[in-house]
């Protein structure tokens, strides 16, 4: 008989990623061109190791909004760009630590082109507080050899514009200033991988083309 889950290790932790990067105006097309040329490129030219497990994402979401405009079909307030800036909403749920996290896309190319390109569109100018000479900006970063020469400048770069604590574990029972629930807490994406029936099968890498069925909108009103 199994014992309960009652201690996770860190490296087994889940951790939320809520970025709302600072973009120049006007590039919602770039962006949106950027994130299906990195998807392609993934696809089309697969690592030799299956990068998944190192990873440890879960699902990710990535989301333009241009400057001004508001989240489409809610009637409140939403997701807020910098005034006279695009934003790029990104979150995700990892396995692991920030860093080791962050640093297993530097070993696939097409992503580091992609994080490269990320750092060309962006426009972190007027950000209150921040000192256009510090090495974490955007700017420094390419200037000084890109995102895997300064993987530290990087990951602050990054964390400036994180609003999830990365030291908050999914499914804690501790105080933070959110609260992020795990249905199977400590259950990594390599764990998957390794002991779900088949999974490499189920699941190839990279990805191939799935069918998904048609979801219904539950009808709201008369």
């Amino acid at each position: 008989m199994a014992n309960p889950i009652t201690n996770v290790a860190a490296g087994d932790e889940q951790h939320l990623l809520f970025l709302f990067v600072p973009l120049k105006k006007g590039k919602s097309a770039a962006a949106a061109k950027e994130v299906e040329h990195l998807k392609s490129t993934i696809k089309a030219h697969a690592e030799a190791v299956d990068p998944r497990a190192a990873t440890g994402v879960h699902f990710f979401m990535i989301y333009h909004q241009a400057d001004g405009q508001a989240t489409p079909g809610i009637p409140v307030p939403g997701f807020q760009s910098f005034p006279g800036k695009d934003v790029l909403v990104v979150m995700s749920l990892y396995d692991n630590d920030f860093a080791p996290y962050i640093s297993a896309f530097f070993t696939i190319p097409a992503v580091v082109a992609g994080l490269t390109n990320l750092l060309h569109i962006m426009d972190e100018s007027g950000i209150p507080g921040l000192n256009p000479n510090d090495p974490s900006t955007a700017v420094n970063i390419l200037k000084n050899g890109g995102v895997v020469k300064n993987a530290s400048a990087f990951y602050c770069l990054l964390m400036r514009y994180n609003f999830a604590d990365p030291t908050y574990p999914a499914g804690s029972s501790a105080p933070g200033k959110y609260v992020l629930g795990a249905t199977f807490p400590g259950l990594t994406v390599g764990k998957i991988l390794n002991n779900y029936p088949d999974a490499k099968e189920l699941w190839p890498f990279p990805p191939v083309a799935i069918n998904f069925q048609k979801s219904t909108a539950p009808k709201c009103g008369k």
